[in-house]
């Protein structure tokens, strides 16, 4: 079988090897095309009588890491306009192919090397055995309660079943995976192999399988959920209270109370039925904003905002001097990414001196400003410094790196060189030399000192980002938006600052404006910002 995503040789022993290595990508990830890939795979397994197993494995160094952007991208914006039975139909279509191989009789076995993730741990535990190396790079896991979502390709189903009620829960809620040896001792893999013996272990566990029966599927299968009691009432509270899952976090995040629905709901459901209600709940969930809003600023929008790293010149062509008193191993750093640290003594015009905190004297070279993520960095102007990056504080979701500017082009490519050296997970371009971030940051913590709720501090953000785009200091309002969820400036839920003002609307906003100005006078300006930026949403802007 030719197919461009899915390399297959059949054995003499009518092993049929199906190597996944998906054309012009690192990793592997779910496409349409993928899936299309995958149904021809099947087709011709359950019709090639040669073929008697199958091990599935990757040409690439992961297994395979959760979905294409594209489909994501796709998946949510069809969200907000196909009907429910559409949905069901376009979202439920890898979970079908899933259950079309677990149901067959000739054996799936899964030979995992590196990462398996969403998706392709889902593909995983629709096989019928799982061999990973004993490569430390392997992990096993389903995150995306982190992205807002749930795993909608049976791995709410699935997962507890195989690994018990409170480990999958656990992993389903919280989203960390796991590495090989945990992954052995609670039975989500049946082999760890040499790394160099991996697929001869998996293709010896294909060929000696004979019952390709899942435990759920024999007649009268029933699973021992333990103390979280999922077949009795109030299985969601005990589970809520046994994971210390906040009734804030509940109440915000809809995607940790639809993943308990799936497994409490589906745990004495025959597979089908069970596999069915997880793709209705799945679908109601992405219809939610929440899970929108997270998709968007923490995968979409994140993913792009690192674009304009790309096409940099080769670390190893720059060298670079460190001026000022090294911060938190910037010079480590620096040199981990392959660019060459020189005295700033010996420094040329064409090479690039960091200025730990912006403030350090000349010296002869591209000066690009280090500022560590303080609410008030600055740059000093008698530096010479025309542009520098701000490092904010690791959030749960990843670090952001924000480049300023005044526009010189040779100072920019310096500084978007130095960002890219920080291997950030978000970067955020504005315009002038003072970081907006950290102005926001500064506008949180005083909301926040001022006796705010959670709201009152996003709308307080809210507004220095349209004051800041008032200025013309905004790029692009989404990336200011997932930088700001990145960061932890703002809650995840809410989008980022501009979204939650278009999704609270200019009444409720105004109304709130006016209740939090009773609590914090004097923290926020004249409404007039917030005035202008309803205007330019009205008039499509």
């Amino acid at each position: 079988m030719t197919d461009q995503n899915i390399e297959t040789s059949l054995g003499d022993d009518g092993v049929l090897l199906a190597r996944i290595d998906m054309p012009g990508r690192r990793m592997n990830v779910f496409s349409l095309e993928m899936m299309d890939s995958l149904e021809r795979l099947a087709e011709r397994v359950e019709g090639d009588a040669r073929v008697v197993a199958v091990v599935l494995a990757s040409g690439k160094g992961a297994f395979l890491a959760g979905a294409d952007l594209a489909m994501i991208r796709m998946f949510t914006e069809r969200a907000r306009t196909d009907t429910y039975a559409a949905l069901v139909e376009l979202c439920g279509r890898l979970g079908r192919i899933f259950r079309k191989l677990e149901r067959s009789a000739k054996p799936f076995v899964a030979a995992v090397d590196g990462l398996a993730l969403g998706g392709g741990l889902e593909l995983c535990l629709g096989c019928h055995a799982r061999v990973v190396s004993d490569r430390r790079g392997v992990l096993l896991g389903l995150p995306e309660i982190k992205l807002g979502l749930l795993p909608g390709a049976g791995g709410t189903q699935r997962l507890p079943r195989i690994v018990g009620a409170r480990l999958g829960l656990e992993m389903l809620l919280r989203g960390e995976p796991l590495n090989a040896e945990a992954a052995l001792e609670c039975g989500l893999v049946d082999e760890i192999a040499p790394a160099g013996q991996l697929i001869e272990r998996a293709r010896a566990r294909a060929k000696a399988l004979r019952d390709t029966r899942k435990p759920w599927d024999v007649e009268g299968a029933r699973f021992d959920s333990g103390a979280l009691g999922l077949d009795r009432p109030g299985a969601e509270a005990r589970i809520a209270q046994g994971l210390e899952l906040a009734p804030a976090v509940l109440e915000r995040y809809p995607a940790y109370r639809a993943i308990m629905d799936c497994v409490v709901q589906g745990w004495s459901m025959p597979m089908d039925a069970a596999l069915a209600n997880e793709m209705d709940i799945f679908v109601r969930l992405i219809q939610d904003a929440v899970a929108g809003n997270m998709v968007r600023s923490l995968f979409l929008d994140r993913q792009r905002s690192l674009k304009v790293l790309d096409g940099l010149p080769d670390a190893g062509a720059v060298r670079v001097g460190l001026a000022g008193e090294d911060s938190a191993g910037l010079g480590k750093a620096l040199a981990s990414a392959g660019l060459e640290l020189v005295d700033p003594a010996e420094l040329a015009p064409d090479d690039v001196a960091v200025l730990v905190d912006g403030r350090s004297g000349p010296v002869r070279a591209t000066c690009v400003a280090y500022l560590d993520g303080r609410e008030r960095a600055v740059i000093d102007p008698a530096t010479g410094c025309r542009a520098g990056v701000w490092v904010a504080a690791r959030s749960q979701h990843g670090r952001v790196v924000e480049v300023v500017s005044d526009g010189d082009p040779s100072a920019r490519a310096a500084a978007y060189l130095i960002a890219r050296s920080l291997r950030p997970d978000a970067v955020l371009v504005s315009v002038g030399l003072a970081p907006m971030l950290g102005e926001l940051a500064r506008l949180a913590y005083e909301a926040h000192a001022r006796g705010l709720d959670e709201d009152g501090q996003v709308l307080a953000v809210a507004l220095g980002a349209v004051t800041a785009q008032a200025e013309g200091r905004v790029t692009d309002e989404a990336l200011l938006d997932s930088a700001a969820v990145v960061a932890g400036l703002v809650p995840a839920c809410c989008g980022g600052p501009f979204t939650f003002l278009r999704q609270t609307g200019e009444t409720e906003a105004a109304a709130r404006l006016e209740r939090a100005r009773a609590v914090a006078p004097g923290l926020f300006g004249p409404a007039c910002s917030l005035g202008e930026f309803f205007r330019g949403v009205r008039h499509g802007a």
